[in-house]
């Protein structure tokens, strides 16, 4: 048996019981997480296009579009909740995956769950489920893939994880779940040039929309390979640009060890780039140590565990979403504001003179000794800012990889969804949504945690 044949074989056996309490604790933080970004995300312009075009081209009223009040079909349900949910930057993220993982597993599962009159646990394990199909085929792809070759992991390694909760919501059999990877492994995409842009988080859409179409394709007898993941010229080696991929890598912890239990999911607590997040956190740290005036800043270096410019394509950035996306503005942003929320990305707040002023005196390096290899393998981040007078203050923090749950205590997650659910739905219909969320499991089917998320 291949490796397609034997993620299809994990998707439609693993059971509920099979995930320990610690990858349950994460997949519940990863749905409120990702719920609580796609409320916020539902005010954005991008949303308002997405879900005309969903309005334009969707039949049916399967599944509801969050913070909008409207329902849709489920594929087109799951693009517009896709990219709301990564339409801010501000979800969570995870090492194996390299990018996004809750936009890529949640909105699929909730769209054909309430499709299908899905049980909550049903929902749950589906997220699951994607989550574990993602990072464990993540861990095959070569150095490359993530980059030097321009693909924006969140995309294509989401549009599996997709089907693969598709799949198993629709009671795919074991060789339709292959095909229904396969095919999704054709439909899948996202390159990192377009950062900065509204296309950034269609990638996160289009991958939940790309994972159900597939598996709703291959329900209907629609066929594909069923060696779409390891062959020749299948996903692993496409997209690692046949450059060290390894197809038996995902095979030694599917199903045996779980990425939701070790590394977990990683909370933002900034609503920008998870590159930027470690030298934010130095900037910080330093901060309580060291007051520091913008306007003494001579030059600042920061010193990071990639090689630039990677995923922070903007040196120059001249709107919030090109923002999101540029060390530059963020290091700014923290010493001009001092904090770094949701406020800060505006575009009126990255055009303002002293935060033009202070952008050109920013660089960023990586650490020395380490340039060209692989991201993060050194793991260290610093901060170091000459003032005007000749002094030079420093921090450095180091990666944290130790799971289930980072950046966020279980109280810090509510007051995050309590703080983005505030953008989009009135209070009562907050606490329901977050009383529903934490009980997820237990929940019928998944049609009231809808209504309340709906923001009717």
């Amino acid at each position: 048996m291949d490796l397609t044949d034997k993620v299809a074989k994990f998707i439609t056996t693993i059971t509920y019981e099979d995930f320990p309490p610690k990858a349950i604790f994460a997949a519940r933080h990863g749905i409120i997480d990702c719920a609580a970004c796609a409320l916020a995300g539902s005010r954005e312009g991008l949303a308002d296009i997405l879900m005309g075009f969903a309005q334009d081209t969707g039949s049916g009223y399967a599944a509801t579009i969050i913070g909008k009040g409207v329902k849709t079909s489920a594929p087109m349900a799951a693009l517009v909740n896709g990219a709301m949910g990564h339409a801010l930057d501000y979800d969570d993220i995870t090492r194996f995956l390299k990018g996004h993982p809750s936009v890529v597993c949640l909105p699929p599962a909730l769209a054909v769950g309430e499709e299908v009159g899905a049980s909550g646990r049903d929902v749950l394990l589906a997220y699951m489920i994607a989550f574990e199909v993602g990072c464990a085929i993540g861990s095959g792809m070569s150095v490359d893939y993530a980059d030097d070759l321009g693909w924006h992991p969140t995309g294509p390694l989401g549009t599996l994880g997709a089907a693969a909760a598709a799949a198993r919501l629709l009671g795919l059999n074991q060789e339709q779940t292959a095909m229904a990877i396969s095919l999704a492994a054709s439909n899948a995409s996202g390159l990192r040039e377009n950062f900065g842009t509204m296309t950034k988080p269609f990638h996160a859409g289009n991958a939940s929309r790309g994972g159900v179409t597939a598996a709703m394709l291959a329900k209907r007898g629609y066929t594909a390979s069923t060696t779409g993941l390891e062959g020749r010229f299948g996903f692993m080696h496409a997209f690692s640009g046949g450059r060290g991929e390894d197809v038996n890598k995902p095979l030694e912890r599917l199903g045996k060890q779980f990425f939701l239990e070790q590394p977990g999911v990683e909370i933002k607590k900034y609503p920008c780039c998870g590159s930027t997040h470690n030298p934010l956190d130095a900037y910080f740290l330093l901060r309580k140590e060291q007051p520091v005036d913008y306007r003494e800043v001579e030059s600042v270096e920061v010193f990071v565990d990639f090689d630039p410019p990677r995923s922070l394509i903007h040196s120059d950035p001249h709107t919030a979403l090109e923002g999101k996306f540029s060390l530059q503005y963020c290091l700014a942003a923290a010493l001009v504001d001092d904090k770094v929320g949701l406020a800060q990305f505006e575009d009126t707040k990255v055009m303002r003179p002293e935060i033009r002023t202070l952008i050109p005196k920013i660089t960023m390096k990586r650490n020395p000794g380490q340039e060209g290899k692989p991201s993060w393998v050194e793991g260290y981040n610093e901060v170091r800012i000459k003032l005007r007078n000749g002094k030079v203050v420093s921090k450095g923090v180091r990666r944290n990889w130790e799971g289930p749950v980072l950046g966020v205590t279980p109280e810090g997650m509510d007051m995050k969804f309590r703080d983005c659910a505030s953008l989009a739905l009135p209070k009562a219909r907050i606490n329901e949504a977050l009383e529903i969320l934490h009980s997820l499991e237990k929940q019928p089917n998944v049609n009231g945690l809808m209504t309340a998320l709906s923001g009717k």
